[in-house]
């Protein structure tokens, strides 16, 4: 994010030579707490055994960020954020933009307070907000493309096992048709059978006519006209 404190160049540039191994050393120092806590969360990941954070990491607060940046208070404690509270005080803040910039030149003039050293605290910092946030960026983006392997190898072992079960449903679903031909092909056969000894039956029965049919002939015959309902299916 572009900071609108590198528009005023010519209030920088006397300080540009005095600033530049600050700026620096507020940029390295952003970077290596960023580093600090990637290896926090790489060392808590080792121990839970699943090979980076299992949380995410928590983003350091402001003041936090420009202390590990390295960043001091400057001289009269006249800091960038001294002069966003005088001018949100409510003796200035409904003030007229110019009233507002008259009265902070003054009070700055009367503590002794160069305007350049508010401008250079201000560019201290937003460097290490800045670099802060790309070193931040950068671990998103890393912490994205772990989970993403992460779902991609989850949704593999998820096709794997449904593979594995939809294989053994139709293996069953198989077995359970060829189990319902079998008896099939048995019930035709048993069906031939029955009008087999049904024309036998039938024979005798006209043969004997003149007496009546004993159980044994009368069973023969409801065998040879039954038809068993799984045979239609």
């Amino acid at each position: 994010m572009q900071s609108k404190w590198f528009q005023f160049t010519p209030w920088r540039s006397q300080d540009e030579v005095n600033s530049t191994s600050s700026t620096n050393s507020s940029t390295d120092g952003a970077q290596a707490q960023a580093t600090q806590a990637d290896n926090a969360q790489s060392k808590q990941a080792r121990s839970s055994g699943t090979g980076h954070s299992v949380h995410g990491n928590e983003l350091l607060p402001f003041e936090e960020i420009y202390l590990s940046a390295g960043i001091q208070t400057p001289r009269l404690g006249y800091s960038i954020g001294k002069v966003v509270d005088m001018l949100s005080s409510e003796h200035i803040r409904d003030l007229p933009a110019e009233t507002k910039r008259a009265s902070l030149m003054m009070a700055l003039d009367a503590a002794g307070v160069q305007v350049n050293e508010v401008l250079q605290d201000a560019t201290l910092r937003q460097h290490a907000l800045n670099s802060y946030e790309t070193a931040q960026k950068k671990r998103l983006e890393q912490y994205e493309l772990r989970k993403a392997q992460d779902n991609r190898e989850i949704q593999a072992e998820m096709d794997r096992v449904t593979a594995q079960f939809l294989a053994r449903i139709n293996n069953n679903l198989d077995e359970v048709a060829r189990e319902k031909d079998a008896f099939r092909h048995w019930q035709m056969q048993k069906q031939e059978e029955a009008h087999k000894m049904a024309d036998a039956v039938a024979l005798c029965v006209k043969h004997q006519n003149t007496q009546p049919e004993d159980e044994s002939v009368i069973a023969l015959r409801e065998l040879a006209s039954s038809v068993d309902p799984y045979s239609k299916r």
